[in-house]
């Protein structure tokens, strides 16, 4: 069993990236003040980081999440666009928590003024396979973009027609 502390440090590792993810994904028209009052809050509710700490549990027996060191641990963030060049695609808003034994695949959504992050799908290099087992996968995929494109491009096509 991971232990409060070791719990502690799997949630800061994500919680500044959080915040740092929910202040990228503020829309631009939001006045600054909004912005700062964000920042000033805390950067993540447990709540919404439970699908992440939960995949890490998983994934790590306890000594070696006690083990890990900030440079095993990375966050990402990406924004998948029409407007991507030289390929376009749908928009679409991913965090990767990378990991020595694979990358969680995540949605980031603003949720009552604090991220949610919403697990995905598990990368392996290039092969993204469902979080349960890691089987079946849904394929091999260059870009995090490409996988959202082909994963949920079809329920996007309709509200974005021009992007492809």
């Amino acid at each position: 069993m991971v232990n409060n502390s070791d719990l502690g440090r799997i949630l800061r590792w994500v919680a500044l990236p959080a915040a740092v993810a929910s202040l990228m994904f503020t829309p631009f028209d939001a006045h600054a003040s909004d912005r700062v009052r964000m920042l000033e809050q805390e950067p993540a509710h447990v709540s919404s980081l439970e699908g992440v700490s939960e995949w890490m549990m998983e994934r790590f027996s306890e000594s070696e999440i006690a083990a890990l060191s900030a440079e095993d641990l990375g966050v990402e963030s990406h924004l998948c666009s029409c407007a991507d060049k030289p390929e376009p695609h749908y928009p679409y808003r991913i965090v990767l928590f990378t990991t020595p034994r694979g990358d969680l695949v995540a949605r980031a959504e603003a949720h009552e003024q604090s991220p949610r992050i919403t697990p995905l799908a598990v990368r392996n290099g290039e092969q993204y396979c469902t979080l349960e087992s890691e089987e079946p996968c849904y394929g091999s995929f260059a870009t995090v973009c490409e996988f959202t494109d082909f994963r949920f491009g079809p329920l996007l096509a309709p509200y974005f027609p021009t992007c492809k």
